[in-house]
């Protein structure tokens, strides 16, 4: 048995059930060592290593496990860069193994004088959480185990798992007892203390208006039916960030959907209307605060986190309990008394937001005619099945599906590369979160959403999603612009037209006919509703492409001091 062999086998003891990315030739041993697994392990063979780093965080954002990726040495390994960083800014641990070039050619590293060698290890090593490096057969079992350990304890995050060219195919040492080792997260779990838990208590006491403001630790943390038993406890609104977007279903009478720059008016009025604001889970960063406005200056706070370094970091008043999500919600729920009515008109509160997912009754076409994305994601709300996901690329797209499109049940059935925020992450993480459901046995589709702008970073994944067959309607908003920067730079300079920002008319349609899937070109709200009706009642066996002639102008950004606290609740 060789190392990769040894490898496959370890994986599979620790629950990994795929594995994706792009071969070369030094990974060759972890790819026979897959082969030999007898189906008990598959790999999913990516265009482009970036997206298999992408595929695998998404993945375990949707598994509950580790996410596990694969490149080969130099370029291979350099491409994870974007999907690393976007798993460590949001906490999601995913596993890269990579390869090197072998250890008595370390002379030759630099300028790559053995071929496709550099100095991988300086150039990973602060994209990640922990950088083991398997220098001998022998230290595989403990280096896997160290990085499994650390990618799931704590905040979870990105590991590397490096193996030298001449050590993958060496003989692994044997017979050996597997290691104890485990993919799943969180690992364990910290209560919070006593004392910081009664002292939030007797804060959340005196206040009238009480809010919380939910983040994606509290959806990793499994935190769902504790953030609502304490809600319900408090008769407080529910906000959450983008990540945290599912925690309670938005159909629930006290979820009123996202806060910040992406999210929804409404919510921003009530962040700052509260005079107490708990923060479950969430680092309270710049887009979910409006660039750390809100809430105001002086309004108390309590954060449940198990990162003790996010605490007070935005928001210096906050009183902290470092702990688990769930255990932190659960303790603080256990602890407060019964409490009447508070100073919450939840009744107007519900009939505004309500008045919100409805939406403006117009013909969903901009002054050009080019259709409206409210439109187009009210339609897939419409037609999109309670257990079904909604994945959204980077830049406006997750700020179309974050406000105008309402999960239907609590849980992750929203996915956004809110960390990093790298274009071309939507489609790519689509796949991933279509295989962990077909993994899981769930029958669910995935919907993704994209602007042309990211879509082209990942178009040739298209293959991808054609050859597995993945249930995935994926609609691209095409506006031949990138719309956020066009509109940043026209608010700037107004006085110059901005440039570098229009692309030509591209026919995506076509190009994902020629790819494999289905496509339509849709012109007009009415084209499209047809289209994704006919996709979500499965008249197409396989992916569906769905392109919108999309408005240049429409955006769902809110900047601070815009559309917000001007009435009180």
């Amino acid at each position: 048995m060789h190392v990769g062999e040894r490898l496959g086998a370890l994986l599979v003891a620790a629950g990994v059930r795929r594995v994706f990315g792009v071969p070369g030739g030094q990974t060759t041993p972890l790819y026979h060592g897959i082969a030999g697994q007898d189906g008990a392990i598959t790999h999913t063979l990516m265009r482009d290593e970036r997206s298999a780093a992408f595929a695998a965080d998404a993945y375990a954002r949707m598994s509950g496990r580790v996410g596990v990726c694969d490149a080969t040495v130099g370029p291979g390994a350099s491409n994870l860069v974007s999907g690393l960083l976007e798993a460590y800014t949001s906490s999601i641990p995913v596993l890269a193994i990579i390869a090197d070039i072998p250890r008595h050619w370390e002379t030759r590293r630099r300028f790559g004088s053995a071929s496709q060698g550099f100095e991988q290890r300086s150039f990973l090593e602060p994209c990640v959480k922990y950088y083991g490096r398997v220098e001998l057969p022998e230290n595989l079992d403990g280096v896997l185990a160290t990085a499994l350990r650390i990618a799931t304890s704590g905040r979870p995050g990105p590991v590397v798992l490096e193996i030298p060219d001449d050590v993958f195919s060496a003989q692994a040492p044997g017979p050996l007892p597997v290691a104890r080792l485990s993919a799943a997260y969180p690992q364990s779990r910290t209560s919070p203390d006593p004392a910081s838990v009664d002292a939030a208590v007797e804060l959340l006491r005196n206040s009238r208006k009480p809010l919380l403001l939910a983040g994606g630790g509290a959806l990793g943390a499994g935190a769902c039916d504790e953030v609502q038993r304490l809600a319900e406890r408090l008769g407080a609104p529910v906000a959450t960030t983008l990540n945290g977007k599912g925690v309670l279903s938005e159909h629930h009478p006290l979820a009123v959907g996202p806060a910040g720059s992406f999210g929804v008016p409404l919510v921003n009025d009530l962040l700052a209307e509260a005079d107490c604001v708990v923060f479950v889970g969430t680092k309270a960063a710049q887009g979910a605060t409006l660039n750390w406005t809100l809430p105001p200056p002086g309004t108390p706070i309590v954060h449940l986190d198990l990162d003790a370094t996010e605490i007070g970091r935005n928001f210096p008043q906050s009183l902290g309990l470092e702990c688990d999500a769930k255990l932190g919600a659960r303790a603080l729920a256990d602890a407060l008394p019964e409490r009447g009515r508070g100073g919450w008109d939840l009744e107007r509160v519900r009939r505004l937001s309500e008045q919100w997912w409805r939406g403006a009754e117009d013909d969903g076409l901009d002054e050009d005619g080019a259709v409206k994305p409210q439109a187009v994601m009210r339609a897939l709300d419409a037609v999109m099945g309670q257990d079904d996901v909604l994945v959204t690329d980077a830049s406006l797209s997750s700020g179309w599906g974050a406000a105008y499109w309402r999960t239907r049940r609590s849980g992750r059935t929203f996915l956004a590369p809110r960390g990093l925020a790298g274009l071309g992450w939507g489609l790519p993480a689509a796949i991933g979160s279509a295989l962990a459901l077909r993994d899981a046995g769930e029958d669910a589709r995935v919907y993704c959403v994209a602007g042309d702008g990211g879509w082209a970073y990942s178009q040739s994944e298209l293959e991808t999603l054609a050859r597995l067959r993945l249930p995935v309607v994926a609609t691209v908003l095409n506006n031949s612009v990138l719309g956020w920067t066009r509109h940043s730079a026209a608010h700037r300079y107004p006085d110059t037209e901005p440039i570098s920002q229009d692309f030509t008319d591209v026919d995506f349609a076509a190009a994902a006919v020629a790819m494999g899937t289905l496509a339509h070109r849709c012109t007009t709200p009415d084209q499209f509703t047809e289209a994704a009706t006919k996709a979500a009642a499965g008249q197409a066996d396989g992916p569906v492409v769905l392109e919108v002639i999309s408005s240049k102008t429409e955006s769902p950004v809110i900047k601070p001091g815009g559309r917000q606290a001007v009435t009180a609740y």
